[in-house]
This record gives C-alpha cells, sequence and structure tokens, in this order.
C-alpha cells in the first residue's frame, strides 16, 4: 500500500502542480525553509511538494494529521489539545520562510456541523498562528486543491474528478497573465464613480465608487499583502480583482447565472434588487437558506451594496468554493466589506451573486474583461 501511495504522490500531475506553486506562486529560493500542511486526502500533494522543495535547493518540513486519528479526538472531546498553541510546532514556525496550508480536515460538513462553542475551540490557536507568521516574515499559499472530498462533492452535484481538475489547471496559470489581464481593471476601478453592468437576461445595475483601492490577486505575495494582518497567506487558484463599493449607490437588478457555494450548501438561480442604494428584493431558486440565514442576523448594513469582483481565471467554469474568480465573472455582494480598501460596512453579514458574460462600464466606457466559459 505504501508503495502504491508513493507512487501516485510522485505522479506527473502532482509533480507539475507543486512545481508551479512553488516556482511561479510562491517563488521558493534556495535554502529557505517551507512547512507543508498535509492531512490524508492531501497527502500526495503533500508528498509531490516536499520533493519538488528539495529540487529548488530548499527545506522541507510536512505536518501531518490523519483525518480518522483527527475526528477520533474530536469524538473523544480533546478540543482544547486540538486547538492549543503547542511551543515545538511554533518553535518551526519562527524560523519558517514559506507555509502552505490545505485547508485542514476534509470532511468539511462534519465541522461545520459542530456547535459553535466547540468549533471556536478546535481553531482557537488561529490568532496565535497569525501572529507568529507575522513576526516570522513568512508568505505562503492556502490551496484550494485540500476542499474536493467525497461528501462535499456529493452536496454540491459535481463531480470530485472534475472539481480537482479544474483547480490543477486553475491554479497553474501564470501570474503575470492574471496581473496583465486584472491591472486596467484595476485602475479603472480605482478612478471611476458609476459602474454600469447589464446584459440581456434582465441584469442592469449601477453601482458607486468612490476612489478605493483595488485588490488585484494574481496569485503572488506582494509587499502590501505582508503588511496586512492576514494576507500572508494567498490563495490559490487566484485571479480576480475586487473593490469595496460606494455603500450608499445601487439601483437596478442583477441576475445570477453562476451557483453560489456555501461551507455546507449551495443556491442557484439568484436576483438581488436595489433601489436608492439598498437591497430591496432577493431570490434564489435554491438555497435560498444560506443567504436568508445571514441576512436574518445581518444588522445594520446587510443590505447595502459592499464589494465587486472580476474574475479572471480561464481555467475554471463554476467550481465550488472559486465561483467568483472565473475569467468573465462578476460579483456583486451585500453586507460587510470592511476587510476590502476602504470599505465601511461592518455587517458581520456577506451575500453574494455572480454573473459571468454581462458587459461592464465605468462612467459610461466599456471595460474589457476576460471572457471565460459563457451561460
Amino acid at each position: 500500500m505504501l508503495a502504491r501511495m508513493a507512487r501516485t504522490s510522485l505522479s506527473r500531475r502532482e509533480t507539475r502542480f507543486a512545481r508551479s506553486v512553488l516556482t511561479r506562486n510562491l517563488q521558493v529560493r534556495p535554502g529557505e525553509n517551507v512547512i507543508i500542511e498535509g492531512w490524508s486526502h492531501t497527502l500526495p500533494w503533500a508528498t509531490a511538494l516536499a520533493r519538488e522543495t528539495r529540487r529548488l535547493k530548499a527545506y522541507p518540513l510536512v505536518l501531518f494529521e490523519d483525518e480518522n486519528a483527527f475526528w477520533d479526538s474530536v469524538d473523544s472531546r480533546e478540543d482544547t489539545i486540538l486547538g492549543a498553541a503547542p511551543s515545538h510546532e511554533w518553535a518551526a514556525l519562527g524560523k519558517t520562510d514559506v507555509y502552505i496550508h490545505m485547508w485542514g480536515a476534509g470532511d468539511r460538513l462534519r465541522l461545520n456541523s459542530l456547535p459553535g462553542d466547540r468549533g471556536a475551540k478546535l481553531i482557537a490557536f488561529n490568532d496565535a498562528w497569525y501572529k507568529a507568521a507575522r513576526k516570522a516574515g513568512l508568505r505562503g499559499s492556502r490551496l484550494e486543491i485540500g476542499r474536493p472530498f467525497p461528501n462535499l462533492a456529493k452536496v454540491y452535484g459535481v463531480k470530485e474528478s472534475t472539481w480537482t481538475n479544474q483547480l490543477i489547471a486553475a491554479t497553474m496559470v501564470d501570474p503575470e497573465r492574471l496581473q496583465a489581464a486584472g491591472r486596467p481593471i484595476a485602475r479603472a476601478l480605482e478612478r471611476g464613480r458609476r459602474v454600469r453592468i447589464h446584459d440581456h437576461r434582465g441584469t442592469d445595475l449601477t453601482l458607486g465608487l468612490a476612489h478605493r483601492g483595488a485588490l488585484l490577486r494574481a496569485g503572488r505575495i506582494t509587499r502590501e499583502d505582508r503588511a496586512r494582518p492576514y494576507d500572508m497567506l494567498n490563495y490559490l487558484p487566484a485571479g480576480s480583482v475586487r473593490v469595496a463599493l460606494d455603500e450608499s449607490v445601487a439601483n437596478g437588478t442583477f441576475v445570477a447565472n453562476r451557483t453560489c457555494y456555501y461551507e455546507t450548501g449551495k443556491a442557484t438561480g439568484g436576483t438581488f434588487e436595489f433601489r436608492n442604494g439598498r437591497l430591496v428584493r432577493h431570490h434564489f431558486d435554491t438555497g435560498a437558506k444560506f443567504f436568508d440565514e445571514g441576512f436574518r442576523r445581518g444588522g445594520k448594513g446587510r443590505d447595502r451594496p459592499g464589494m465587486l469582483g472580476i474574475g479572471l481565471n480561464p481555467k475554471l467554469h463554476n467550481t465550488p468554493q472559486v465561483e467568483d474568480i472565473e475569467a468573465g465573472a462578476i460579483m456583486v455582494s451585500v453586507g460587510g466589506n470592511q476587510f476590502t480598501p476602504g470599505g465601511r460596512n461592518t455587517s458581520p453579514f456577506f451575500g453574494f451573486a455572480i454573473n459571468v458574460g454581462a458587459q461592464l462600464e465605468i462612467d459610461g466606457r466599456p471595460v474589457r474583461i476576460p471572457g471565460g466559459h459563457r451561460p
């Protein structure tokens, strides 16, 4: 069995993926220390990343957690131990240049079904981890390749193999290509005042811009990223431009043609209607509860425009958890945008809808966005 696992983990597919992440995205240099966090379902990827790290004359360390052993500890209510910040792990973190994370436990449905207080105990180390990461000055990535899992693929209604293959291809898109596609869009969003989104299927929405900085995510860690509290880790695959909207401006209708994937389910057929800067009506053909539950608890600002996102990645098509970065995707959100530069909406709610193929205009001028798969 171990021999078969080794052959699988060092296959050409995993090797090419690992080499791309390490060289194109993280730009690992000889002599650097690299920690790779692997779980049972991501062990082939962790193995390939470790092997390619050595080929780059850098030093890998794999932190491994077995899925069954983890859940046995959860069932035994060893929450405090699981959520601890052990000194030997933190010592290693302090000497780390690059950190690669693959989203932890595979059974996200079971994880999200835990009561809130228990879930919080399991990640009690989180703030201490980021504090140590900032002190170490490390850079790294969270790899979406760790998300596909049999029971979650079933809930989403997708083939796990298709999901995985799209993530592989999308992660390996050259950051330079994404940077070139996104730079003019980011500039236009920063300079403009009004955005119009329209198509022939019912979308016609006007939103406001407030000369706020646009975040271009092309797959490399920038100096600005490392200066922010949590952005020393980027997300791969990458490919988006995001900007905080003027919270007081929104009029018209936005009709989605992509699925909204939540942690434990999905919503389809979304429609947002805005008037005088507020969401006055929303509808989903299926899965409305995933929006409505958060909206009910959203408090002040839940109905205000939040963020505009433009997708750049040509290798995705309605792909779970990265549906907003598909090339040609336009995402409109409502609720909190305080984590996007200049955003003032502090609502804890984040609701969104996505349209691929609509036209985008800024101050009356068409803006070319990358064409992905059309509806």
